[in-house]
C-alpha cells in the first residue's frame, strides 16, 4: 500500500531572473507580479524569446504543486505516487525519470507535457505563467482505481481546466474508508470560491495563503478561518515571509518563517504541505511540525527548484531542536 498520492498537474518548470519584469510583457499576456497566470499557446514562443533575451534561464525543475509535495514526502522516506497527465514526449520522459515516484500507475501520458515559466524578477516576488497543456485533458477515465484504493493518503492541487474538479470529486469517492485525504487549492481554485467548497468538504487539511483563503470564503480573518473549518479539521495558513498559523476547533498554533536570502520562492508552500504532511502523519506534536515546516519551507528558497529541499536528516534534526525549545 502506498503512504501518499498526490492528484495535480506536472509541469517542467523553466526558472528565470530578469532585471525588470516590463521586459517579459506582451500585449496578449498580462504578466503579474506575484501571480499565477495561465496562458495560451500563441504567446508561448514569443514570451520564450523576450526571456531568452532579457533574462537568464537558471534552473529547469520537475514541477506540479502536489509533484512538489509528494517529492518532500519521498526525501523523507515515505512512498508516494502520483495520479496526473504527462505528454507522449521527451519533456515527459524526463520528467518520469528524475520523479521519486514509488508507484507511477496513476501518470498518463498523451499530447504534450505542461510548462511553467516562472519569472524572478529584482525586488519582486516570483510570477508564473502556466501552459498547461495535457494537464488539461485529464478525465475521470484516467483515474487508475487501483491506485486511489490502495493508499493511505491523498494530497490534491489544482489543475487549470474546470472539468479537473470533477475529476477529484470523483477520487474523493473512491478513497477506501480509512483513508484521509488533504488539499492545497492554489490561486487557480481559490479563484472559484463556492464551486470548489465541496472538493474541500471533508479534507483532513486545507492548506491556503491568507489570500486565497479569502478568494474561497468572500471574508478575512478569524471569520475566514471559521468558515474553512466547516469544511476541513484543520487549516495551515501560509504566510510567507510572516510564517504560518494552523487552526482547528480546539487549537490555533503560529510560528514564525526563517530569516534567509532568498533565491526563488517557487514550490516553498509546497515543501511546508509536504514537511507538515510527513510529521503529521506520524502523529506528531502539531506544533513542533508547524514549525519545522515553516522552516524548511524558508530554507527550501535559498536554491532554484528543488534542488534545496530538506532530506529526512534535515527533518528529524530539525523537529528535535524544535522539541527541546518547547519543551
Amino acid at each position: 500500500m502506498t503512504d501518499i498520492v498526490g492528484v495535480g498537474a506536472l509541469n517542467l518548470d523553466f526558472i528565470y531572473e530578469i532585471e525588470d519584469i516590463n521586459c517579459a510583457r506582451m500585449a496578449d499576456l498580462d504578466i503579474k507580479e506575484g501571480k499565477e497566470i495561465v496562458a495560451a499557446d500563441a504567446v508561448l514562443s514569443g514570451l520564450r524569446d523576450r526571456l531568452n533575451k532579457f533574462g537568464t534561464l537558471k534552473k529547469m525543475s520537475l514541477g506540479g504543486s502536489a509533484s512538489n509535495t509528494c517529492h518532500v514526502l519521498a526525501l523523507m522516506g515515505y512512498d508516494t505516487g502520483m495520479i496526473g497527465v504527462l505528454g507522449a514526449d521527451r519533456e515527459g520522459d524526463f520528467y518520469l525519470s528524475h520523479a521519486l515516484y514509488d508507484d507511477e500507475r496513476g501518470v498518463v501520458r498523451k499530447g504534450r507535457t505542461g510548462m511553467a515559466y516562472i519569472i524572478n524578477a529584482r525586488n519582486r516576488d516570483r510570477s508564473i505563467v502556466l501552459f498547461p497543456h495535457s494537464n488539461s485533458a485529464i478525465t475521470e477515465e484516467d483515474i487508475d482505481v487501483d491506485v486511489v484504493r490502495s493508499t493511505k493518503w491523498v494530497h490534491m492541487s489544482s489543475f487549470a481546466a474546470d472539468g479537473a474538479v470533477e475529476v477529484q470529486r470523483k477520487i474523493k469517492t473512491l478513497l477506501p474508508g480509512k483513508a484521509s485525504f488533504s488539499i492545497d487549492p492554489g490561486e487557480i481554485y481559490a479563484r472559484k470560491g463556492k464551486a470548489v467548497h465541496s472538493l474541500i468538504e471533508g479534507a483532513a487539511i486545507l492548506f491556503a495563503t491568507e489570500n486565497e483563503l479569502e478568494m474561497l470564503f468572500g471574508a478575512q480573518g478569524e471569520k475566514a478561518i471559521r468558515e474553512a473549518l466547516q469544511l476541513a479539521k484543520i487549516v495551515v495558513l501560509k504566510k510567507g515571509t510572516r510564517g504560518a498559523s494552523l487552526h482547528s476547533k480546539d487549537v490555533s498554533v503560529d510560528t514564525a518563517a526563517e530569516k534567509v536570502r532568498v533565491v526563488d520562492n517557487t514550490g516553498a508552500g509546497d515543501v511546508l504541505n509536504g514537511v507538515f504532511l510527513g510529521l503529521y502523519m506520524k502523529g506528531l506534536n502539531l506544533s513542533s511540525a508547524l514549525h519545522v515546516a515553516t522552516r524548511a519551507a524558508s530554507l527550501s528558497t535559498t536554491g532554484y527548484g528543488r534542488d534545496t529541499y530538506p532530506t529526512r536528516r534535515d527533518i528529524e534534526f530539525m523537529y528535535q531542536d524544535a522539541e527541546r525549545r518547547r519543551a
